[in-house]
């Protein structure tokens, strides 16, 4: 751990305290102290596996929440506060660590305390922060937002930007930007099996999978609301450590959604559901689940007649949502077995994250750009014609490292694609 103490002033952190003992305002990290630094998350650690540099891994940054917990750190320091908000949150070293520490909750503990200190953010900070939250619970607000992008793609805005978080914003999105989804009054029915969980990417990203997923929901008997009064799920702020935000997010949802409803609530994306099935001490916890999951049981029972059998070879991106937090990595693959005529074509050697990580593909491009490479690299190494991704976030960043193939295939949510399979859409056509 020597070269760890030298990045942080050659400070020795001490003995792991116990909660009692520690700063008032770091409390909340003592599972840091799970850590028995064996190295087993190594391996798997993206931001390790690129820099290569111990406050970049798993248990480096334990380390530093241990430091930072007992007073020894200085929640202002740069290197310290790069190390934290450096990490992509694919929570890999969660799902193989043997003294099974929550490093997902650890970390966005962690910037929580890095968010709340007096210097976290400046003046123009706060006002785009709170402009972000506001869209975030305003349907309106995020239409208005998503014109101007879809207006400035149009009109390649970026180039009369200079290089930075904006330009790379709007020229990384733009090939994933679709209308807002157009919902008839069926999709409002208060008699509904199930409720459709949106998300806050409805009106830049999943509006024409939202409108899928209805279609194939139809398609299967199933009758469908969709709340109002919904917002974001809080994964944006709870993970870049903006807790009372995401708190009031929660109970936004939680009120939506009915806290005595018990009918299952289905999200369209691997982490709006990895957020949701995390909600603390609710019912909707329980009653999450994704659109994969519930066709899959859906399919059990009827329904196998609706599909086309033409034939198509796909590759399946399995997001870091999905594999280390739903740990739903074999529901995807079982749900599009089912299908007549789709062969699953072999994925090795992938990353173990594609790089997107919520923001980090807009502020960390380098080391996103490369593992986002890497990672398309193996999906279409047996040239697949489509990539099926879950996750809103992945999609977004491989579509845009992919626009520079002329011939990839082209990547699609498990929702359009299934809404693409049905015989009655193919009979229209």
């Amino acid at each position: 751990m020597e070269n760890l103490q030298e990045e942080n002033g050659g400070k020795t952190l001490a003995k792991p305290l116990g909660t009692s003992d520690r700063p008032l305002r770091f409390q909340g990290l003592s599972e840091a102290d799970q850590c028995v630094h064996c190295g087993l998350c190594l391996p798997h650690c993206p931001t390790y596996g690129w820099h290569g540099v111990e406050g970049d891994s798993p248990r480096g940054r334990l380390t530093l929440m241990q430091g930072l917990a007992q007073g020894h750190l200085d929640p202002e320091a740069p290197r310290l506060r790069s190390h934290l908000e450096g990490c992509l949150g694919c929570r890999s070293c969660e799902a193989v660590c043997p003294a099974r520490v929550p490093f997902g909750a650890l970390i966005d503990r962690a910037r929580e305390i890095l968010d709340e200190q007096p210097g976290a953010a400046p003046h123009r900070g706060r006002w785009q922060r709170r402009l972000q939250q506001r869209a975030l619970r305003q349907p309106f607000l995020r239409t208005l937002g998503g014109l101007t992008a879809r207006a400035g793609a149009r009109l390649g805005a970026e180039r009369l930007l200079p290089d930075g978080p904006w330009k790379r914003s709007l020229a990384h999105t733009r090939d994933s930007l679709a209308p807002s989804p157009r919902l008839g009054p069926a999709a409002r029915d208060e008699e509904a099996d199930l409720l459709l969980f949106t998300g806050c990417m409805d009106r830049f990203f999943t509006g024409p999978d939202l409108e899928a997923a209805l279609e194939v929901l139809t398609a299967l008997g199933a009758r469908v609301a969709i709340p109002r009064g919904q917002a974001c799920c809080g994964a944006l702020d709870q993970h870049t450590g903006r807790l009372s935000a995401a708190q009031a997010l929660r109970r936004r949802n939680i009120e939506a959604f009915g806290a005595a409803d018990t009918r299952p609530v289905v999200a369209l994306d691997s982490g709006c559901e990895a957020t949701l099935r995390e909600y603390p001490d609710t019912a909707l916890a329980t009653r999450a689940l994704s659109l994969t999951r519930f066709l899959a049981e859906r399919l059990k029972t009827g329904g196998a007649d609706i599909w086309t059998d033409t034939p198509v070879r796909i590759a399946l991106h399995l997001p870091c949502t999905q594999r280390n937090v739903t740990r739903e990595a074999r529901d995807l693959p079982g749900l599009l077995g089912q299908l007549p005529g789709v062969t699953l074509v072999a994925v090795d050697a992938a990353p173990n994250c594609c790089g997107a990580g919520g923001t980090a593909m807009l502020t960390q491009p380098a080391m996103a750009d490369a593992l986002g490479r890497a990672t398309l690299d193996a999906l279409t190494a047996d040239t697949p014609e489509l990539i099926i991704s879950p996750n809103v976030g992945c999609s977004v960043h491989l579509r845009a490292l992919g626009a520079a193939q002329a011939d990839g295939p082209p990547i699609l949510s498990p929702a359009r694609f299934l809404a693409s399979r049905l015989a009655q859409r193919q009979s229209r056509r």
